[in-house]
């Protein structure tokens, strides 16, 4: 559950904080941190902001931070060790053991294009343990698996194969609302390393979108035969995020790739960096819309971050102004939109849309981060 949902009176542990970038930071120096108890002050029906107490202390939470916050309550903590029976009273040992197994749950995502290997490693991850389902947000096939790893509990959702994170095909549409609902603690993506240029554009997406990452390199092996050379390592510090060899078909850096999960979900990774993909003509017409919507900041949904509604508003993104309509300051921020467009059209001419525009500018940066750090070898591989 989470923190919303508490009602005036109760006490409940937080498990985790959701969210990117300034909320989350700014909810964690708050106090909001894993662990801590909680106890909701004032919770009443319709009432914004709530009122809660931690850490010997008053604060209040919009009703849509607090939905960012997943915490466990004693009473779920007590259920859970000792199912249906009341006549037992768990000791405080019993229900900190609960709350500890609770922490140390981490959901993965596992997106790529299709064909990038991601099917092999999902298995090498999930073994003989893993389900088809209909999942939050999801209106195709995804597959999920639960496993312990380190004394961590991992539940990885294998979602459909594409090549974008737009809303061009059903499986982008799904896939994109899948994160915003189901907000995973972290997100494998796959990487074909014998197709980067291609593979790495949903990888630039997810950039945009502030999401917590770890880039799976799939089969590394075969570039090395091709007498190919990547610096993976470089490439990942220029993205911001690490990435990590692995060959599906034999596990072989399925541990290391679980250790960088955990090592970022713990917030120890320092190879984990935001950076912004610049959109060339484009960026002050991004800038603009950014600034404003930022000075709104509390209206915005949380699943993403202002410049990234920002710049699906500039693409006439349908999904996106649907999520935004019920913001009090829309219509302003639809104005400063139409404004930008309008100067947008003398700036691109009539060759490109934005749309193209800004799929060029991350195409743009992948091949100059690329020429940083790959080598074609003797074979000639499809970039």
């Amino acid at each position: 559950m989470f923190l919303s949902d508490l009602k005036t009176g109760e006490s409940a542990v937080i498990l985790k904080v959701l969210g990117h970038g300034g909320f989350r930071r700014r909810i964690l120096e708050m106090g909001f941190v894993r662990g801590q108890r909680v106890e909701s002050v004032l919770n009443a029906p319709l009432r914004d902001p709530i009122k809660y107490r931690l850490m010997g202390y008053e604060v209040s939470l919009r009703r849509s931070e607090a939905a960012m916050i997943e915490v466990l309550t004693l009473d779920e903590a007590r259920r859970m060790r000792l199912g249906e029976d009341v006549t037992t009273s768990p000791n405080e040992d019993d229900i900190q053991q609960v709350i500890n197994q609770k922490i140390r749950e981490i959901n993965v995502a596992l997106v790529g294009n299709p064909n990038s290997g991601k099917t092999s490693l999902f298995n090498a991850l999930s073994g003989e343990h893993e389900h088809v389902g209909n999942y939050s947000g999801v209106t195709v096939d995804a597959t999920t698996a639960s496993f312990k790893y380190k004394g961590y509990e991992i539940k990885i959702t294998d979602l459909p194969g594409v090549n974008a994170l737009s809303t061009n095909t059903p499986e982008e549409i799904s896939i994109r609302r899948f994160i915003a609902s189901n907000r995973p603690d972290i997100i494998l993506n796959v990487v074909c390393a014998s197709n980067l240029e291609r593979n790495l554009y949903p990888t630039t997406e997810l950039i945009d979108m502030k999401r917590r990452m770890v880039v799976a390199l799939s089969m590394y092996d075969e570039l090395n035969r091709n007498g190919a050379t990547l610096d993976h390592e470089l490439l990942g510090k220029m993205m911001g995020v690490p990435i990590i060899p692995v060959e599906g078909h034999n596990g072989k850096g399925v541990e290391k790739l679980l250790d960088a999960a955990i090592e970022v979900y713990e917030e120890r990774d320092n190879r984990v960096r935001h950076i912004h993909i610049s959109q060339g003509v484009i960026e002050e017409s991004v800038i603009a819309l950014d600034k404003e919507m930022k000075a709104h900041r509390e209206e915005l949904p949380t699943s993403f971050p202002p410049r990234y509604f920002a710049m699906k508003m500039l693409e006439d993104d349908s999904e996106v102004k649907q999520m935004l309509a019920a913001c009090p300051h829309y219509s302003e921020w639809q104005r400063i939109c139409e404004k930008e467009r309008q100067h947008l059209k003398y700036d691109l001419g009539t060759d490109e849309d934005i749309q193209t525009t800004m799929a060029n500018q991350k195409r743009g940066f992948i091949m100059g981060a690329l020429r940083e750090t790959f080598t074609k070898g003797e074979e000639r591989l499809e970039n």
